[in-house]
C-alpha cells in the first residue's frame, strides 16, 4: 500500500484557497485605502491581516508537495511579506491610538499640541505604508495573474474541478461573511521546506 501525499493531493484547494482570500485581501486593501480617508480604518486592516493569513498558510501547504514551481514559492514568500507590512500598518494605528488615548506624552511634560502632532506623526507614517504596500500589489498584479495561470495548465482536470470547487465555497463564505475562523498558532510556524 503507497502512502498518500496529503499537500500533494489537496493542493488544487490550498492553491484556490490561497488565491480567494489573497485577492479578498487585495480588494479589501483597496477600499480601505481610499485616498479621501484622512484617518485609516483599523477594523478595515485588521481583516487584511486576517485574509492575508489565510493566504499565507495556504499558500504553505500548497507548496509542501513535490514539483512546486519556484513562482509558488515566491509567492508565498512575497505573501509574508504582505502580511508583514499590514501588521506594521496596524502597529502605526496602534500607536496613534495610544498617544490619543492614554495621554502616553503627558509623562513627558508635553502638551495636547505636542501629543496631537505626535498622533498625527503616526498616521502619516501609516499612510506611507499603505501607500508603499499599494504600489507593491500594482507591481505584483501581472504576476499573480500569470502564477494562476501557469497553476491552471498544471492541474489535470480533476484538480481543476476541486480549484473551482474550492473557490466558489471561498465565495459563498465571504459572501455570507462565514469566511472567518481561528487558526492554530502552530500552524502559523510551517517551514518552506
Amino acid at each position: 500500500m503507497t502512502s498518500i501525499n496529503h499537500f500533494k493531493q489537496n493542493r488544487p484547494v490550498h492553491v484556490a484557497r490561497r488565491d480567494a482570500y489573497f485577492e479578498a485581501a487585495v480588494d479589501a486593501l483597496k477600499k480601505g485605502a481610499h485616498p479621501s480617508n484622512a484617518v485609516l480604518e483599523e477594523a478595515c486592516y485588521t481583516e487584511v491581516l486576517f485574509l492575508l493569513r489565510v493566504a499565507r498558510l495556504h499558500a504553505r501547504f500548497s507548496v509542501r508537495s513535490p514539483d512546486v514551481s519556484e513562482a509558488d514559492e515566491q509567492f508565498a514568500r512575497f505573501v509574508d511579506l504582505l502580511t508583514g507590512s499590514v501588521k506594521a500598518i496596524l502597529s502605526m494605528l496602534d500607536l496613534r491610538k495610544l498617544i490619543l488615548k492614554d495621554r502616553s506624552f503627558s509623562f513627558l511634560g508635553s502638551n495636547q499640541a505636542t501629543i496631537g502632532l505626535q498622533a498625527e506623526e503616526y498616521q502619516r507614517r501609516a499612510i506611507e505604508l499603505v501607500q508603499a504596500l499599494l504600489s507593491t500589489l500594482a507591481l505584483a498584479e501581472d504576476s499573480f495573474a500569470s502564477l494562476k495561470q501557469e497553476n491552471a495548465a498544471s492541474l489535470d482536470e480533476g484538480g481543476r474541478k476541486r480549484y473551482s470547487r474550492a473557490q466558489a465555497h471561498v465565495a459563498e463564505l465571504m459572501e455570507r461573511d462565514q469566511h472567518r475562523y481561528a487558526i492554530a498558532p502552530s500552524l502559523g510556524r510551517i517551514q518552506l521546506d
